[in-house]
């Protein structure tokens, strides 16, 4: 249905279109899709599935293997200076392990520290915005907030890498372990003063925001029970360049929280959260988020291809086409996930294509009903019909008339009821019609039979003088399919067709053909060929009833055994006319007198045929073609009386009249 979008009407679906994707961005704004699209973002990384993490991050977990070895939580310092006395050859170790409290121990955890250097110890973020920093004894020493704050629905996702309170910069855990273990400065994001001041002083910026990467679920990295390293059963080369993140992993305990892999609800130690972060900073592997801007554009951009797109389809097309959208939509998004790392919320883009959709396929009904409206009126109007209403191209009228009280039975009902006048004003016109077309049809039928008839007539005359011949050849043809049971159309078309069987014979000399005694080998080798000459000239024909009479032209001298012309076939490879036209033929041969023989009656014609004689055989016939022959031979006898020329009416063919037997 082709739609003019300079139609008012059309115009008004239009901005009705470009608001409703304006609602659909508000909508975003406000956080309405957030839930859709973190759905969609957590779906994400379980489809794609685990990804290969640095295996040098190892976690010396504290767990309840540990406990049992060392004694009940917290475990006193000096086990983590023996520790990190056991793993000095790595790179970096990170003691995700809160120590604000004073200790008995806080000497010898010190000196390990400080022995080593390459120590990071945690700082969090208590109630009321207070940072809470290690204690005295390791406040010299390097540190790191370790605030990792989920979403609304408790999933974690992303990570702010600095801190500003009261102008003062706390970077994260993990990017302190970053710059210790490459030696690299961590470029930070700078507080604006003028935010600074007018804030709170216990008001927390947050700035460097990073989304995690999860390489997979709980147990992606290597864990090695805390109580194992200090027992000494790992060597200290095994930690060599590697970085020990030291945290709590005991069920119960500790700060544990969901990512997107926990689908089944098993949270994951914050340390191993740490793990991932610092992977992301050592890869440069961390998840992009397109901005806004570029994002809300390319929706905009794709709406606009949809709108025209879907209006140019009829409704089934434009609706496969909106599903098949929809799915490339989310291949494509998937894709630059899987592979660039790059995420675009997708719930703007699913909702303004289904809202274009939408729009358009009301247009196309609004447009429908329209047309339909106008279309009774031109009804009424053709056939006289006083309803006492006017219909036009209004406002009033279209797909608002359908969603209108009663309007879509309103309708429905008018449009019976025309129908119902219509049916009763053109009936008598249609069977006038009707008559008038199957009397032509009919006369053409007779008049195209009857021209055919009299050609093949004229041919046969050559030979027999007169055409009851091939009058006799339709009829027997007749019976013989009526009583094999053949389908009407097969006997209607062999009946008209038998009759044609000897047309070559057109083609044969007089000399050969009126010849009084037995050919010679050379002149029978030339009557065979009317065979050919018949389809020759019968076989360029498209119409059916020619096609049939080019067959048994050609074939009706084949024999069941295979001594036949001018192909030899053999058995079912004669067509089924043709081997019903043999038999019909050869026993009108027999019961015709010829120059070279006189006519023989029908018992002597029908024992020739069944038990053989001269040069006919019952093996030349198809076995249940001859039974059937055998079946009723009274009327092949009734018929040859009936129609002999000196009896016979020649003006039509008698096959074309209400002959019965």
């Amino acid at each position: 249905m082709k739609i003019k979008l300079t139609d008012k009407k059309n115009i008004r679906y239009v901005f009705i279109a470009l608001t409703g994707i304006f609602i659909i961005f508000f909508a975003e704004y406000l956080g309405i899709f957030e839930g859709i699209n973190n759905y969609c973002y957590d779906l994400s990384f379980r489809i794609r599935g685990v990804l290969k993490h640095d295996e040098r991050i190892v976690i010396a977990a504290i767990d309840e293997k540990t406990l049992e070895k060392l004694g009940r939580w917290p475990l006193r310092r000096i086990y983590y200076a023996g520790l990190i006395d056991k793993v000095k050859e790595a790179k970096a170790v990170g003691l995700d392990i809160i120590f604000s409290e004073p200790s008995e121990d806080d000497e010898a955890l010190s000196d390990a520290i400080a022995g080593y250097g390459k120590v990071v110890l945690p700082a969090y973020i208590e109630e009321r915005s207070r940072i809470s920093h290690p204690a005295e004894a390791f406040s010299h020493f390097k540190s790191g907030h370790i605030h990792i704050e989920p979403g609304v629905d408790g999933i974690v996702r992303n990570i702010f890498h600095t801190l500003y309170l009261n102008n003062e910069a706390l970077p994260s855990f993990t990017s302190v372990l970053y710059q210790t273990i490459t030696g690299k400065d961590f470029k930070r994001e700078k507080i604006r003063q003028n935010a600074a001041e007018s804030s709170r002083p216990d008001k927390i910026f947050q700035k460097d925001p990073m989304n995690i990467n999860f390489y997979g679920p709980s147990g992606t990295f290597q864990h090695i029970p805390f109580a194992d390293i200090i027992g000494g059963l790992y060597p200290g080369s095994f930690f060599k360049d590697k970085v020990v993140l030291v945290g709590l992993t005991t069920a119960g305990l500790g700060d544990r929280q969901f990512i997107p892999f926990t689908q089944k609800r098993n949270n994951v130690p914050g340390v191993e959260i740490h793990a991932h972060i610092l992977n992301n900073l050592l890869d440069n592997n961390d998840i992009h988020i397109m901005h806004d801007f570029l994002r809300l554009l390319l929706t905009v951009l794709l709406s606009v291809f949809c709108f025209f797109f879907f209006i140019r389809m009829d409704e089934k097309t434009s609706s496969i086409a909106w599903l098949i959208c929809l799915v490339l939509m989310t291949i494509s998004l998937f894709s630059l996930f899987a592979v660039f790392n790059l995420w675009m919320s997708p719930a703007a883009f699913y909702c303004s294509v289904s809202f274009i959709y939408a729009v358009t396929y009301f247009m196309k009904l609004d447009e429908a009903a329209r047309q339909l409206d106008m279309k009774y009126a031109a009804i009424n109007s053709r056939l006289g019909l006083n309803t006492g209403e006017t219909i036009k191209n209004k406002p009033d009228t279209g797909l608002v008339s359908f969603l209108s009280p009663k309007g879509i039975n309103t309708k429905i009902r008018k449009l019976l009821n025309a129908e119902l006048q219509y049916e009763i004003k053109l009936e008598d016109t249609v069977k006038q019609r009707t008559e008038e077309l199957s009397k032509a049809i009919s006369m053409i039928n007779t008049m195209s039979n009857e021209m055919i008839f009299r050609l093949t007539k004229a041919a046969e005359s050559k030979e027999h003088g007169t055409g009851e011949h091939i009058m006799r050849i339709g009829l027997y043809a007749k019976k013989l399919a009526e009583f094999l049971k053949m389908p009407v159309d097969f006997i209607e078309l062999i009946t008209f067709a038998s009759p044609m069987h000897d047309l070559g014979k057109i083609g044969i000399p007089d000399r050969i053909l009126l010849k009084n005694d037995d050919l010679t080998e050379e002149e029978f080798k030339i009557m065979k060929e009317h065979t050919t000459i018949g389809h020759q000239i019968l076989t360029q024909s498209s119409y059916p009833k020619i096609q049939i009479s080019a067959s048994i032209a050609l074939n009706h001298h084949e024999r069941w055994d295979g001594t036949g012309y001018p192909g030899g076939l053999r058995g079912k490879e004669i067509p089924l006319e043709a081997r019903i036209v043999m038999i019909c033929d050869v026993y009108d041969a027999m019961r015709s007198g010829r120059p070279y023989k006189p006519p023989f009656d029908h018992k002597k014609s029908f024992r020739m045929i069944t038990e053989g004689a001269d040069r006919t055989k019952p093996g030349h016939f198809d076995p249940d073609i001859l039974k059937a022959f055998i079946e009723i031979a009274p009327v092949f006898e009734h018929i040859y009386e009936m129609y002999e020329s000196s009896t016979m009416n020649t003006d039509l063919p008698a096959y074309g009249k209400n002959f019965t037997i």
